[in-house]
């Protein structure tokens, strides 16, 4: 096997993994992430805009 058709082969089997339908819906998902830390962003988020108006209203 010349080093041309190593590459093709490697390459068409990345493009397989690629292109099947277990991997397309796993890169199409939304990260998971703890409810924590959503909360606690969310939270922070909060805190930076009031923190925000304040400083605006003075």
């Amino acid at each position: 096997m010349t080093p041309g058709e190593k590459n093709a082969l490697f390459r068409d089997t990345a493009l397989a993994r690629l292109a099947s339908p277990d991997r397309l819906d796993a890169r199409l998902q939304l990260p998971g992430y703890p409810v924590a830390l959503l909360v606690a962003l969310a939270t922070l988020l909060a805190a930076v805009v009031a923190f925000t108006t304040w400083l605006v209203t003075r």
